[in-house]
Protein backbone atom coordinates (compact mmCIF):
# COMPACT_ATOMS: atom_id res chain seq x y z
CA UNK A 1 0.00 0.00 0.00
CA UNK A 2 2.85 2.33 0.84
CA UNK A 3 4.49 1.83 -2.57
CA UNK A 4 1.13 2.44 -4.30
CA UNK A 5 0.71 5.76 -2.48
CA UNK A 6 4.30 6.76 -3.26
CA UNK A 7 3.75 5.84 -6.91
CA UNK A 8 0.59 7.98 -7.05
CA UNK A 9 2.44 10.92 -5.51
CA UNK A 10 5.42 10.41 -7.85
CA UNK A 11 3.24 10.20 -10.95
CA UNK A 12 1.24 13.18 -9.73
CA UNK A 13 4.43 15.22 -9.49
CA UNK A 14 5.50 14.10 -12.96
CA UNK A 15 2.09 15.03 -14.34
CA UNK A 16 2.07 18.41 -12.60
CA UNK A 17 5.63 19.59 -13.20
CA UNK A 18 7.24 17.60 -16.02
CA UNK A 19 4.49 17.01 -18.59
CA UNK A 20 3.37 20.65 -19.06
CA UNK A 21 7.02 21.77 -19.18
CA UNK A 22 8.11 19.23 -21.81
CA UNK A 23 4.98 18.59 -23.89
CA UNK A 24 3.43 21.73 -25.34
CA UNK A 25 -0.08 20.30 -25.77
CA UNK A 26 -0.64 19.31 -22.12
CA UNK A 27 -1.76 21.70 -19.40
CA UNK A 28 -2.89 21.21 -15.83
CA UNK A 29 -4.50 23.66 -13.46
CA UNK A 30 -3.44 22.63 -9.97
CA UNK A 31 -1.67 19.95 -7.92
CA UNK A 32 -4.91 18.40 -6.71
CA UNK A 33 -5.90 17.77 -10.31
CA UNK A 34 -2.53 16.09 -10.96
CA UNK A 35 -3.05 13.70 -8.04
CA UNK A 36 -6.58 12.95 -9.30
CA UNK A 37 -5.22 12.22 -12.79
CA UNK A 38 -2.52 9.96 -11.32
CA UNK A 39 -5.08 8.03 -9.26
CA UNK A 40 -7.46 7.63 -12.20
CA UNK A 41 -4.64 6.58 -14.53
CA UNK A 42 -3.45 4.01 -11.98
CA UNK A 43 -6.97 2.60 -11.58
CA UNK A 44 -7.45 2.40 -15.35
CA UNK A 45 -4.08 0.70 -15.77
CA UNK A 46 -5.04 -1.78 -13.05
CA UNK A 47 -8.64 -2.51 -14.07
CA UNK A 48 -9.21 -1.76 -17.74
CA UNK A 49 -5.81 -2.13 -19.41
CA UNK A 50 -5.43 -5.91 -18.76
CA UNK A 51 -8.82 -6.56 -20.34
CA UNK A 52 -7.91 -4.42 -23.36
CA UNK A 53 -4.60 -6.27 -23.71
CA UNK A 54 -6.38 -9.61 -23.87
CA UNK A 55 -9.00 -8.35 -26.33
CA UNK A 56 -6.39 -6.76 -28.61
CA UNK A 57 -3.87 -9.60 -28.37
CA UNK A 58 -4.10 -10.51 -32.09
CA UNK A 59 -3.38 -6.89 -33.09
CA UNK A 60 -0.55 -6.75 -30.59
CA UNK A 61 0.98 -9.88 -32.08
CA UNK A 62 0.66 -8.54 -35.63
CA UNK A 63 2.27 -5.21 -34.74
CA UNK A 64 4.95 -6.73 -32.48
CA UNK A 65 3.59 -4.93 -29.42
CA UNK A 66 3.24 -1.46 -30.92
CA UNK A 67 -0.53 -1.59 -30.57
CA UNK A 68 0.03 -1.77 -26.80
CA UNK A 69 1.60 1.68 -27.02
CA UNK A 70 -1.45 2.90 -28.92
CA UNK A 71 -3.69 1.53 -26.17
CA UNK A 72 -1.64 3.38 -23.56
CA UNK A 73 -1.89 6.62 -25.54
CA UNK A 74 -5.65 6.27 -25.98
CA UNK A 75 -6.15 5.53 -22.28
CA UNK A 76 -4.07 8.60 -21.37
CA UNK A 77 -6.13 10.72 -23.77
CA UNK A 78 -9.30 9.24 -22.24
CA UNK A 79 -8.17 10.31 -18.77
CA UNK A 80 -7.53 13.79 -20.16
CA UNK A 81 -11.07 13.96 -21.47
CA UNK A 82 -12.59 12.89 -18.14
CA UNK A 83 -10.96 15.32 -15.72
CA UNK A 84 -11.54 19.07 -15.83
CA UNK A 85 -8.37 21.06 -15.46
CA UNK A 86 -6.26 18.48 -17.28
CA UNK A 87 -6.12 19.30 -20.98
CA UNK A 88 -4.55 17.28 -23.78
CA UNK A 89 -4.76 19.16 -27.06
CA UNK A 90 -4.06 16.48 -29.68
CA UNK A 91 -2.95 12.91 -30.27
CA UNK A 92 0.76 13.76 -30.45
CA UNK A 93 0.61 15.48 -27.06
CA UNK A 94 -1.10 12.37 -25.69
CA UNK A 95 1.58 10.20 -27.31
CA UNK A 96 4.50 12.08 -25.78
CA UNK A 97 2.77 12.45 -22.43
CA UNK A 98 2.00 8.74 -22.32
CA UNK A 99 5.58 7.91 -23.23
CA UNK A 100 6.95 10.16 -20.47
CA UNK A 101 4.52 8.64 -17.96
CA UNK A 102 5.61 5.15 -18.98
CA UNK A 103 9.26 6.05 -18.44
CA UNK A 104 8.42 7.62 -15.06
CA UNK A 105 6.46 4.52 -14.10
CA UNK A 106 9.46 2.31 -15.00
CA UNK A 107 11.76 4.50 -12.91
CA UNK A 108 9.35 4.29 -9.96
CA UNK A 109 9.25 0.50 -10.40
CA UNK A 110 13.04 0.39 -10.10
CA UNK A 111 12.93 2.42 -6.90
CA UNK A 112 10.65 -0.09 -5.14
Amino acid sequence: MKSFILRIIGLGLVIYFVLPAIVSGISIDQGKTAITVAILFAVINFAIKPVLKVVTLPLNLLTFGLFGLAINVLLFWFVGSLIEGFTIVNFMAAFWGSLILTVANCILDRLD
